[in-house]
């Protein structure tokens, strides 16, 4: 029996129950609890992932990483996986402050 660790990858630990349990091939495991992954994604509303990110748990730091990596994996599952979602993807990202070109001087000079 596995034991248990303080952060848990969800696929990876499938993956090694499925092994513990002696599966010989876990492809349709993984495929069935893929389309079903992928369904619950393609139905998710707006609302629920906003409610999901300022969960009371969740700090602001946290909030901030989270809708940063939930944009990513949106648009990873609209381009690589044909899941028609616009969650996320049509939310203005701030620019980060480090990237944002300045112009130097005071723009008035030849």
């Amino acid at each position: 029996m596995m034991s248990k660790r303080a952060k848990v990858h969800f696929l990876t630990t499938y993956v090694e129950y499925l092994l513990d349990q002696g599966i010989r091939s876990e492809e349709y495991y993984l495929g069935d609890a893929s389309r079903f992954l992928r369904h619950l994604l393609a139905n998710t509303s707006t609302e629920q992932v906003e409610a999901y990110i300022c969960s009371a748990h969740h700090s602001q730091a946290y909030r901030t990483r989270l809708e940063k990596t939930l944009r990513k994996f949106f648009v990873f599952a609209h381009e690589n996986l044909s899941i028609e979602t616009e969650l996320l993807l049509n939310r203005q990202k701030e620019p980060d402050q480090h990237l944002v070109h300045r112009k130097a001087g005071r723009g008035d000079t030849i």
